[in-house]
């Protein structure tokens, strides 16, 4: 017996992993407060200014750099690179707010 399956059954947890529903369990609506991408700014100058534009209007939002070279070395990522992520619940009001086309991502009108 291996020591992963060792402290598995001294855990009680299943042999097996998986999804919830491949457990048995029902399925799970999203959640409200979960992140969803909004749109992909055009370098962190124009995600900054969108941020605070959602802040303005009372939508929390989150920039996220996806590049880690540039992120590790402190300095602005590549224009590609950034994503603008807000609340599930807040989604379609930061769209409205921002003029942005229903698609995800969607470009300003």
């Amino acid at each position: 017996m291996s020591m992963l399956s060792r402290l598995r059954s001294l855990l009680g947890a299943p042999r097996t992993g998986g999804l919830a529903a491949d457990r048995g369990a029902p399925a799970r609506l999203p959640s409200p407060d979960g992140l969803v991408l909004l749109t992909r700014p055009h370098g962190e100058p124009e995600a900054q200014l969108l941020r605070q534009i959602l802040e303005d209007n009372g939508i929390r939002s989150m920039v996220k750099n996806r590049d880690a070279v540039g992120v590790d070395g402190g300095g602005w990522g590549p224009a590609w690179a950034y994503e603008l992520w807000v609340l599930r619940k807040d989604l379609r009001r930061a769209r409205e707010v921002l003029a942005l086309d229903d698609e995800a991502g969607g470009a300003p009108r």
